[in-house]
């Protein structure tokens, strides 16, 4: 019989838990100070989006601004399509968004976390509520310190998430943590007057990001979606990949993120056209009642507002320099973010150093028996179901290497 800590009650803990626990001989505990599986009721605004539906492995990597190379192993054991099915054993029947998201048919969060924790006590995997404090190497084993007693166990896993303190353990037993950073996260920006437009959202709109005057290189197509203003600063989907993207940039109040938002969707050249379009056929609105056609009333308004021009001209009266004005801020809306809005990220950058695991099993390449899943590692994705996938992936394959 041998006996497995698994460090981390959350997806990929549990993953790992159900697929080690396979193995008859394989005694399975999971260590959390909290109540297992808790985190995964946010995800997916409460919907818990389970997965992306891009299934070629080298295609849904590029999702993940850290750990792409590595995750072509890993997808290629658990891809997207194994997501699906081992959801669908377990109960859970899922469907997909237009945006390719993947949700159960239920959008409950509630109902995937009963699912996992069915399987959990169906393969009798002992859940400890302690928390772990340090972790010993010894020549057969790990000696885990909790909180209430000490545990000996043959095989280690950590699976903590981003915050948890599994990087903590990494490091007392030899792992080297890339710097974390907040990722996913909203921004706060120099702009104050924005605060006014707390709450109006724009849907599916692009974004080019400047720093030191240098355009970022991000893949193409990457920077598209949601967008919200808030009372200081800027959130949504598109937000949070630019957020990703620039984790590890310094950008501060004296050197911002210049951030262009196309508002429209149309190059300028193309929009001079439509926008003509509106104003010759509505001579007689004013000029806020066209503008407002193509982003919220508020919006339009401020910007007039910026350019001095008046929301009570008449459309038809409008000069071509004012009309230009116009389309340069609906093509080329640009703010300067000072900061992240450090507290409300929803994963971390950073972790456990790539190099120092074995993408086929998940075992350390520096202590044998020692085992690293999901978001502890050096690994984060965008907003879509990336991260859950990661976590799917890695808790899977650490798993079945232990079930041997």
């Amino acid at each position: 019989m041998s006996n497995t800590a698994i460090i981390g009650g959350g997806p990929a803990g549990v993953m790992c838990a159900i697929f080690a626990s396979q193995n008859p001989h394989n005694k399975i505990f999971i260590f959390d100070k909290n109540i297992i599986l808790n985190t995964i009721l946010p995800t997916g605004g409460g919907r818990c989006n389970l997965a992306y539906s891009e299934f070629n492995f080298k295609e849904l990597a590029k999702f993940y601004p850290r750990g792409e190379k590595f995750l072509y192993s890993v997808f290629s054991k658990f891809s997207t399509k194994d997501t699906i099915d081992f959801f669908k054993s377990t109960g859970i029947k899922t469907y997909t968004q237009d945006d390719l998201r993947i949700f159960p048919v239920t959008d409950s969060s509630k109902d995937v976390k009963n699912a996992l924790l069915k399987q959990i006590d169906k393969k009798n995997i002992k859940k400890m509520f302690e928390n772990v404090l340090s972790v010993k190497k010894l020549p057969d084993g790990f000696e885990l310190t909790t909180d209430k007693a000490k545990h000996v166990v043959q095989k280690l896993v950590i699976a903590t998430g981003g915050k948890g303190g599994g990087h903590n353990l990494a490091k007392s037993l030899g792992h080297n943590i890339t710097e974390l950073r907040p990722s996913l996260s909203s921004l706060i920006t120099k702009e104050k007057d924005f605060a006014q437009l707390s709450g109006i959202s724009l849907k599916d709109i692009s974004a080019q990001v400047f720093f030191n005057n240098q355009k970022l290189k991000i893949p193409k197509n990457a920077l598209r979606g949601d967008f919200l203003f808030t009372h200081n600063g800027i959130s949504g989907p598109l937000i949070y990949k630019i957020s990703a993207y620039c984790a590890y940039l310094d950008f501060n109040n004296e050197k911002p993120l210049k951030i262009v938002l196309n508002l429209i969707n149309h190059t300028a050249e193309e929009f001079d056209e439509i926008f003509l379009t509106q104003l010759k056929n509505n001579t007689q609105k004013d000029i806020l009642n066209v503008t407002d056609k193509f982003i919220p009333k508020k919006l339009a308004a401020m910007i007039l507002e910026q350019d001095n021009i008046s929301s009570a001209t008449k459309a038809g009266q409008l000069s071509k320099k004012d009309r230009e004005k116009i389309i340069r801020k609906l093509t080329s809306f640009t703010l300067n973010a000072a900061q992240i809005a450090h507290g409300e990220e929803i994963v971390t950058a950073g972790g456990v150093d790539l190099k120092e695991i074995d993408a086929r099993t998940m075992e350390s390449k520096i202590v044998p028996d020692l085992y690293f899943c999901g978001e502890v590692l050096d690994i984060d994705g965008l907003t879509g179901g990336f991260n859950l996938q990661n976590c799917w992936s890695t808790g899977y394959i650490a798993g079945k290497t232990i079930c041997g």
